[in-house]
């Protein structure tokens, strides 16, 4: 497979624009769900650490399935919003989602090349929006699921077992040179999707890596992304990604040692503030890189080559091209 170098990552960031919750909005429907009052303890601590995912991390038992079916529940409603929204054509967005789906399809792979649109987000809106089945889950395979894609029926309470590990070496041999010309590979899984055993296949919490290395799928999109960024003049725009999970990080401070990765940024967050959090330097009151992160913060903020500090509907306000739009076609041009 010949990757294209131009690379795009998303994180909820992205979605953030269209409806989608980014981590504190997450707590909240936690915290003010009825079920979180069944769970006492872990209610306690929510209101003590506002990062639900280390607080997954270490519940465990009876309060850990509960708090599972929050999270889920939260995704869930969110992924309804997401839905209703996109029946209602995003106008209440104020953003031109046409535009963005040219940025998107400008990831595209072209004379031979693969495309890849990385995501860290578990919701459903690519999905609905631009038909596109995640890899790994091909028609022949999985036909209602694609099907349910391609007309704009997926829902999040439809479940999908995924492929074990003999199917994907097999669609790898026979069908990986056919995957067209831009993949969408969800890193850290979906809402609706199941492990084989039967268990949902969300990774969340702060053991993500071993986690998605017991996924054959997630493990092989582990290796796709390491592979992509890695490659020799690779170029990753990151949109509404904050840069806080480790496995991730310690991807991109590889591929920037190894092969010079080059990052380029798409995120409201003011850069000077971007760059002294990365640094372990953040202004007072905000919060820093967690015990997640890489300590190669800096690292990174040295191979960023471009920042726009906007909003996705900053950059593509509904009717309007701007000349931030201008500059970021430049760059992928």
């Amino acid at each position: 497979m010949k990757f294209k170098k131009d690379i795009l990552l998303t994180g909820a960031g992205f979605t953030a624009n269209f409806g989608g919750l980014l981590a504190r909005e997450v707590w909240s429907k936690m915290l003010n769900n009825p079920k979180i009052d069944t769970i006492p303890v872990v209610k306690e601590r929510l209101k003590e650490a506002f990062d639900f995912e280390s607080i997954y991390a270490n519940v465990r038992g009876q309060d850990r399935d509960v708090l599972l079916e929050i999270i889920i529940e939260s995704f869930t409603s969110m992924d309804d919003a997401l839905k209703n929204n996109h029946i209602g054509g995003y106008r209440q967005s104020g953003i031109d989602v046409r535009e963005v789906s040219k940025l998107l399809g400008s990831f595209a792979g072209r004379g031979g090349e693969t495309g890849f649109h990385f995501t860290l987000n578990q919701d459903l809106f690519l999905e609905r929006q631009v038909h596109i089945v995640p890899l790994g889950l091909p028609m022949y395979q999985y036909r209602d699921y694609g099907q349910s894609i391609q007309s704009s029926q997926i829902d999040a309470r439809q479940h999908v077992t995924l492929p074990d590990e003999t199917f994907i070496a097999g669609f790898k041999e026979k069908h990986l040179s056919s995957v067209g010309d831009l993949c969408y590979i969800k890193l850290h899984g979906s809402l609706g999707w199941l492990s084989h055993d039967g268990s949902q296949q969300m990774i969340l919490g702060t053991n993500k890596l071993e986690d998605l290395k017991n996924s054959p799928l997630l493990n092989w999109y582990f290796e796709l992304f390491q592979e992509a960024i890695s490659q020799p003049g690779a170029r990753l725009f990151v949109v509404g990604y904050s840069f806080r999970d480790k496995h991730i990080n310690d991807c991109l401070t590889k591929a920037i040692d190894a092969n010079g990765l080059k990052i380029y940024i798409i995120s409201p967050e003011d850069p000077e503030l971007f760059k002294d959090r990365m640094s372990g330097n953040p202004y007072p009151g905000q919060p820093g890189i967690s015990h997640e992160v890489s300590n190669d913060g800096a690292k990174i903020w040295k191979a960023v080559a471009g920042y726009f500090p906007y909003r996705l509907k900053d950059l593509y306000p509904a009717q309007s091209e701007t000349h931030l739009a201008q500059d970021l076609k430049k760059i992928l041009s």
